[in-house]
């Protein structure tokens, strides 16, 4: 397993990712997953107040099985863990929900579901343009003054409004926004269902260049993309995999891994982890498991780094 510093802990870079846990994915099945992830080596749980329960709409079911895991193992302070708060709800995607008190609310539920009294980063998961971002970063200088968040970061935040924030932060003697969790893979994603999503484009890549902010992935691997192209061929795909992601960019980067692999004899997923997390800036890579060998995988696949020249090869925002 590779680690790297993140607000001063050695930590996995790929993270286990838990939205179905709770949900589609029973809490027992979550629970070995977890196990096996750790027995691996990994020690970076990402959850949310909205996971687990998309169909149901009920808050904390995936922190909840989280909570108990850590409970019934003892092993809170061996993990990095993360969650996120201030997700719109389902049916109103468009209606933002950064209030301090819908802010602190959020984080009270999570928690208490969790069963520990700080995370060690706290995320906004979504942006509400409409709030001032000062009124956001007093918010969250709170939580870290209180100890219930080490650190804090947004999900599907702009680089301009992100620079925005710590612009701000910066000039009122607020605590800063310490990392950035957006959409991020080899794969371009052309077609989003979801338009309150971020997808990282140049200008964010160079916001993290520059800065030097961590990055941490979510659907780092293009809903498995390259690697079920690989193993099933574009007319196995789903339709909505293809909507997606059966664009004539992808497939010449899907060349150019195919001329990778053979050259360092990586595989196609080694090689489409290793971009994500190869970048000239920390980076995290939050990976799902819907089976067993997915988990397993995390282990080989965490250990793969490729070189400047190759990553820049593969797809480069230069």
């Amino acid at each position: 397993m590779r680690y790297c510093e993140f607000g001063g802990k050695k930590v996995s870079v790929i993270a286990m990712g838990t939205s179905d846990f709770g949900g589609t994915c029973p809490a027992a099945e979550g629970m070995r997953f977890m196990d096996a992830y750790c027995g691996l080596g990994g020690n970076f749980i990402d959850t949310a107040r909205c996971y687990g329960d998309f169909a149901g709409r009920r808050d904390g079911e995936s922190e909840k099985v989280v909570g108990k895991w850590m409970a019934d193992r003892g092993n809170r302070s061996e993990l990095f863990l993360s969650t996120k708060g201030g997700h719109p709800r389902l049916d109103d995607m468009h209606t933002g929900r950064l209030s301090r008190a819908e802010i602190l609310d959020d984080l009270a539920g999570s928690l208490e579901d969790l069963r520990t009294d700080y995370v060690d980063i706290y995320w906004l998961h979504r942006d509400d343009l409409s709030r001032p971002v000062g009124d956001v970063m007093e918010t969250l200088t709170g939580i870290v003054e209180s100890g219930r968040a080490k650190l804090v970061g947004v999900s599907n935040w702009t680089a301009a409004r992100i620079r925005e924030a710590n612009a701000y932060a910066a000039s009122h003697g607020l605590h800063p926004l310490d990392a950035n969790q957006p959409q991020f893979s080899l794969a371009r994603q052309m077609w989003v269902e979801d338009d309150t999503r971020v997808q990282v484009g140049r200008e964010d890549w160079m916001m993290h260049r520059e800065t030097g902010m961590p990055l941490v992935a979510f659907s780092s691997q293009a809903k498995g993309f390259f690697t079920k192209l690989y193993a099933e061929g574009l007319e196995k795909l789903s339709k909505k995999g293809r909507e997606r992601f059966d664009y004539p960019e992808n497939m010449a980067i899907y060349e150019r891994i195919l001329a990778l692999s053979a050259e360092t004899g990586l595989s196609v997923t080694a090689i489409a982890m290793a971009w994500v997390t190869c970048q000239p800036f920390p980076v995290f890579a939050i990976a799902g498991a819907s089976r067993m060998e997915h988990v397993l995988s995390i282990g080989e696949i965490c250990d793969c780094t490729i070189t400047p020249e190759q990553r820049d090869r593969l797809f480069s925002y230069e």
